[in-house]
């Protein structure tokens, strides 16, 4: 303790003399740490068991001093604490004297190095003397005054026990001996205890105790485990029976109740909170109305409280039971929270950077797009790394897609199209086509460029809206000669089912459902022509069955005389094959036919069909 006391003073005189943020760090965990010894020092010392003795004081005084003689300054917060149930009926005078007795006496042989299972016993030896010759000296000795220093005793070993263990995760860098389930039960029992020490028993139908201590289960058992739950149950239960002097089965309830929090752990939490409050209320009636084991509002409300608490909160709530457990869970939450801050800090300057460059024109557009950009794909990451944990199942696909393409080249074999068909996340699928402008090698290079460019930033996490103004600035940026490719690009999602189309200057699309053909055409320059360019989509729902038909404008200027695209539609009616690669090549070759001896230009055909 006076190496904590000194890193406070430390770091309030670092302060003026600009220490580094890791001392700050230090002594924010170490004013934390005070208030938590200050705040649970008045309320443990308040608490009352079975209405009739006060042991947490007196474990809790032989603990803080084990931990060392600067804690003296609690020894006048936990009598203080008692001392405020002055003039209750509760007989606090053998407990207090007990407390400082034992504050006293572990301050003068702090020395001596007493082991704390040495100290538990002699502080339960001490207050059986001291009671003793109180209850003498005031004549007041009953069997029961009697029974319950037997009862006292063995309570204030176990308190020691669970004391020392809390205590001891509060110990910043030091490892703890205790193991997982040492861990819950003293994080259980004494968040219990707490709310015993306020004092306030009921509000209205509710029972303070009862409702934090199913609070506590419920949120140990669903972010930890099974097991986990089940001793939280059983600590939590066993304190509330002693707080409340209720009936034993409370704690077999709790316990069941914990163990069904496990059961759903990391899945829905209403579908947890509804299943937890469930089995409380069922058991609480085994005893039949109006004698109940357990009220039916208590659970109720610990439900209602666990699945509206916000996300944010319940990252809070799992580091702290992290650190209860001690294991490598705590770092990683740790780690997360630190990438969380660092992430924070990229994203306001990848926006203050968009939002600077945004007001230039013309070249200096692109650099925007790519800070925007950024700070999209980290605003992605933040939400990834504190994403809810709200989905029962994870989302299934739904639905598949098979493709076919086919092609052919003007010039030397080398097309001035370019496509992608492949997988981006959560269950997206995007088919996309670009033609380049003129013909041969550099068509096929600005085309790849466009098309390669969208799936690259499509996969790194921009939203297509701005991965195609991006590309749409790169074309600008990337020469002073006029350059433009058009896109064509089609996102279905596996799961929902929903296709978006996207077209910039792109040739017709075509649609089968049944036997019939429905042509989607939307008028837009290509890209790599203005500066700013308007993205628009159409959505569908598609259904099993569906093909879906994107062409280049080789296909649909085939026949220059048919404006309205008749002879596609007829073909693609025509055609009987569910085989989508040869959909495409019948759909080139009827192409050919209609150009005849005429030049053919570049020429794409994408058949992807819906299952």
């Amino acid at each position: 303790m006076e190496l904590q006391l000194e890193n406070v003073r430390n770091t309030i005189f670092g302060k003026l003399s600009k220490r580094p943020r890791e001392a700050s760090k230090a002594a924010a965990f170490d004013y934390a740490k005070i208030a938590v010894i200050l705040f649970s020092s008045i309320l443990l010392g308040r608490v009352a068991l079975f209405y009739a003795i006060f042991p947490c004081g007196i474990a809790l005084i032989t603990v803080l001093m084990h931990k060392g003689r600067a804690n003296i300054y609690t020894l006048p917060l936990i009598l203080g604490g008692l001392l405020t149930n002055y003039g209750t009926g509760y007989d606090i005078w053998g407990d207090a004297i007990t407390i400082a007795v034992c504050g006293v006496f572990f301050f003068v042989t702090a020395r001596m190095g007493m082991e704390i299972v040495v100290k538990a016993f002699s502080a339960a030896g001490i207050m059986v003397l001291t009671k003793s010759v109180y209850y003498l000296t005031a004549q007041l000795v009953f069997v029961f005054d009697i029974f319950m220093m037997f009862v006292e005793t063995i309570l204030i070993l176990a308190l020691v026990y669970i004391f020392h263990r809390f205590y001891g995760m509060l110990d910043k860098g030091k490892k703890s001996g205790s193991s997982v389930a040492e861990g819950i039960i003293a994080t259980s029992a004494v968040f219990v205890l707490l709310l015993g020490g306020i004092g306030i028993e009921t509000v209205g139908i509710f029972s303070v105790v009862y409702l934090g201590a199913l609070f506590m289960t419920l949120i140990i058992g669903y972010k930890i485990g099974i097991m986990e739950g089940g001793v939280s149950g059983i600590a939590s239960g066993m304190i509330a029976m002693f707080l409340t002097a209720g009936s034993p089965a409370i704690i077999g309830i709790f316990a069941c109740a914990g163990m069904t929090a496990g059961f759903f752990k990391g899945l829905n939490r209403i579908v947890a909170g509804i299943c937890f409050a469930a089995v409380c209320i069922a058991f609480g009636l085994v005893k039949g109305y109006p004698e109940l084991y357990l009220s039916i509002y208590d659970p109720l409300l610990a439900a209602a409280i666990f699945a509206v608490i916000p996300n944010k909160w319940m990252g809070r709530i799992e580091l702290i039971l992290a650190r209860a457990r001690k294991d490598h869970i705590y770092e990683e939450l740790k780690a997360r929270d630190r990438m969380q801050l660092t992430l924070g800090g990229y994203l306001e300057t990848f926006e203050k950077l968009a939002a600077l460059y945004s007001s230039t024109k013309n070249r200096s557009n692109i650099i925007a797009m790519q800070f925007k950009g950024m700070a999209k794909v980290t605003k992605t990451m933040m939400e990834a790394l504190d994403a809810p944990e709200t989905a029962f199942l994870p989302p299934k696909e739904k639905f598949s897609v098979s493709i076919g393409v086919s092609g052919y080249a003007k010039e030397r074999s080398v097309s001035g199209d370019s496509y992608i068909c492949a997988d981006l996340k959560e269950g997206d699928y995007m088919i996309a086509l670009s033609d380049g402008m003129g013909k041969g090698e550099i068509a096929s290079r600005e085309s790849a460029l466009t098309i390669t460019s969208l799936y690259n930033l499509m996969k790194a996490g921009f939203d297509v809206e701005l991965a195609l103004k991006t590309i749409n600035s790169l074309l600008l940026f990337k020469s002073t000669e006029e350059i433009f490719s058009t896109v064509d690009l089609g996102l279905f999602n596996k799961v929902s089912g929903k296709l978006r189309l996207f077209k910039i200057g792109a040739a017709a699309t075509f649609i089968k459902r049944g036997g019939k053909v429905e042509t989607i055409k939307v008028s837009a320059l290509p890209m790599g022509i203005v500066d700013s360019i308007r993205i628009n989509h159409i959505e569908l729902q598609a259904r099993r069955g569906d093909e879906i038909i994107i062409v280049s404008d080789g296909i649909t200027e085939a026949d220059r005389a048919d404006g309205q695209m008749e002879w596609i539609r007829e073909t693609i009616e025509q055609i009987r094959s569910r085989d989508p690669q040869t959909m495409s090549d019948l759909i080139i070759n009827k192409a050919v036919e209609r150009y005849g001896l005429k030049e053919k230009d570049d020429m794409t055909v994408i058949t992807a069909i819906v299952h």
